[in-house]
């Protein structure tokens, strides 16, 4: 069995070591995470060594790591950490839930996680440090960039999503359409046309009505 270093101690972190410990071929051995930020010498039973470290006490060539860090900056602060971690020599693991539907010659490149119920059809491109949550479906010949973050979302075929961009929880991605470079796509936004780089979309949140659900349950 293989053995892992996961960089984190958040609740990436922990999602992290549920899903390696009870899906995949490693073994969590340890977290890290810089210096300043060790609050506590464990986690989840295991050890917290500083990162500016981590290679002594467990090295590279006997240690693969993942990058459990969220979307701090859209992205940048685990790009940097990647970066760093491949600095240091440690090769990083990627993880697909045998519970997800891939296409079987997806190539999944250096720390991506696609979660369970996932749904991602043929001829799908998704670039390296991309996190798929569960229940994300991405039809084919759609391009996801490097360093992205897509929460539950619906991508129709032929998609293109630009580096660095986030994809919150149940928004919609019309066929053909192009997401530019570090986008915010707001939970429930539907966007119908190409995006240029750098832009916010929200999603219209439900008001409530002005009948009380005490009338409506007395009915």
């Amino acid at each position: 069995m293989k053995r892992i270093v996961i960089f984190g101690v958040k609740g990436f972190a922990e999602i992290s070591h549920h899903y390696f410990t009870h899906d995949s071929e490693y073994a969590v051995s340890a977290f890290t995470v810089d210096a300043p930020y060790i609050k506590e010498a464990t986690f989840k039973g295991l050890p917290v060594v500083p990162f500016e470290e981590v290679e002594r006490q467990f090295p590279p060539a006997d240690y693969d790591m993942f990058v459990a860090v969220g979307i701090r900056g859209v992205n940048t602060l685990r790009a940097t950490k990647v970066a760093e971690a491949e600095a240091k020599g440690y090769r990083l693991a990627s993880f697909v839930s045998s519970k997800a539907d891939v296409a079987p010659d997806l190539v999944v490149r250096p720390n991506t996680m696609i979660m369970e119920c996932a749904g991602i059809q043929p001829f799908v491109e998704i670039g390296r440090d991309t996190i798929i949550w569960s229940t994300t479906r991405i039809g084919f010949h759609t391009r996801i960039g490097d360093h992205c973050w897509i929460v539950c979302a619906i991508f129709g075929e032929s998609v293109t999503v630009g580096d660095f961009s986030f994809v919150g929880l149940s928004a919609t991605i019309a066929p053909s359409v192009s997401i530019g470079k570090r986008n915010i796509i707001g939970a429930g936004a539907l966007i119908l046309k190409d995006t240029k780089d750098f832009e916010v979309y929200k999603g219209h949140p439900s008001t409530p009505t002005r009948v009380p659900s005490t009338r409506l349950l007395n009915r």
